[in-house]
This record gives structure tokens, sequence and C-alpha cells, in this order.
């Protein structure tokens, strides 16, 4: 089993090398305002850096383009049950970011998002 811990590095440092680099690329991409349809809040699993800090919140959103609907999720830093069940409510608008070539490509940025009651993961 020791084998395996070695492949998990590589694979979460990959992982977050493509989240870097399709952040990176968003940053010139066009921006429209989705709306929230969905909240979830899941645990963090083996990446929580502290017993208080064990679950995440996921957004599922959508907007119209040019009369199509395109949808996506975000995520929020880790943070405790009890903080996620209280801000996983309502429907504050979420600015997105999406490729013109291909607008099922969408990033949603930290730094578009600074009125949200909870801070997000960009990516």
């Amino acid at each position: 089993m020791a084998g395996i811990f070695p492949i998990d590095s590589i694979r979460r440092r990959l992982r977050e090398s493509a989240r870097t680099k399709r952040v990176q690329l968003a940053t010139a991409w066009p921006q429209a305002e989705a709306e929230i349809n969905s909240w979830k809040i899941l645990p963090v699993g083996e990446d929580a850096e502290s017993f208080s800090q064990s679950d995440f919140i996921e957004a599922g959103f959508s907007f119209v383009l040019d009369g199509e609907y395109y949808g996506g999720y975000m995520r929020s830093v880790a943070m405790g049950r009890k903080e996620a069940e209280k801000l996983a409510v309502g429907g504050p608008p979420v600015n997105v970011r999406y490729n013109l070539a291909n607008p099922d490509q969408v990033v949603v940025l930290s730094e578009d998002n600074a009125s949200l009651p909870f801070a997000i993961v960009s990516g």
C-alpha cells in the first residue's frame, strides 16, 4: 500500500496544475451572470486540513447565452458543517467566465465573486 501514496501525490499535483492553467486562461474570457440552481454540502475528505473544516459547498448554476442554457458547478473553500448549512441557501448571483469558442467551458473566479457569502475556489 505504500506505493499508492506517491501516485496520489502526483495525481493531486496534476489536478492542481490543470486547475491553475484553466484559471489563467479564463481571465481573458467574457463574463456572464449565472443563477444558482442547487446546493450540496459535501465532505472535504482526505484533503481536509483540520477537523473543524470538514465540508465544502458545491453549487450548481446556469446561465443563458444567445438563447441557449449553459451551466456548471462551483466549490467553496473548506468550512465547518454548520457554517456550510447556514450559507448554502438563497440564490445569490454568480459571475462566471465562459469560453467564446465553447460556452460549455465555464470557470468561476473568486475575484469576480467577492460579494458571495463564502469564499470559493477558483476553477
